[in-house]
């Protein structure tokens, strides 16, 4: 059965909301905090909020919350693959069979791909 789409293109999907939310999140600091006393040499990113008006109160909301779901989703994808790794890198048949109950939860949750390794892994132990 195929996973879902957030499954499958959860490292782009939380890079790109990273880079999305901290713009909105920018956008949002300079237009509440920073809208009068912005030195000349910032004076471009004057032309960002003008255009949103009062939106960017709500950007200043919104921002950082994507931010915080978006490191957090990046994070956790990276902590799993880090585990599966080292779970399924081992040579030892014993070690592999003992941790099968975590790599086959950690290959569950990640993209078909890491998937496709644990099966791969198992064959080359016979299992």
């Amino acid at each position: 059965m195929p996973k879902g789409f957030l499954t499958e293109y959860r490292l782009e999907l939380s890079g790109m909301f990273v880079v999305l939310f901290s713009i909105v999140a920018i956008i949002g600091i300079v237009g509440v905090f920073l809208e009068e006393g912005l030195p000349s040499y910032l004076a471009p990113l004057k032309d960002l909020t003008e255009p949103i008006g009062s939106w960017t109160y709500w950007m200043l909301v919104i921002g950082p919350l994507g931010l915080v779901v978006g490191i957090w989703w990046l994070y956790d994808f990276l902590k799993k693959t880090k585990k599966l790794s080292e779970l399924t890198k081992t040579p030892s048949k014993a070690k592999f069979v003992r941790n099968m109950d975590d790599i086959e939860y950690l290959a569950w949750s990640l993209p078909q791909r890491f998937e496709d390794d644990v099966l791969q892994k198992k064959k080359d132990f016979g299992l």
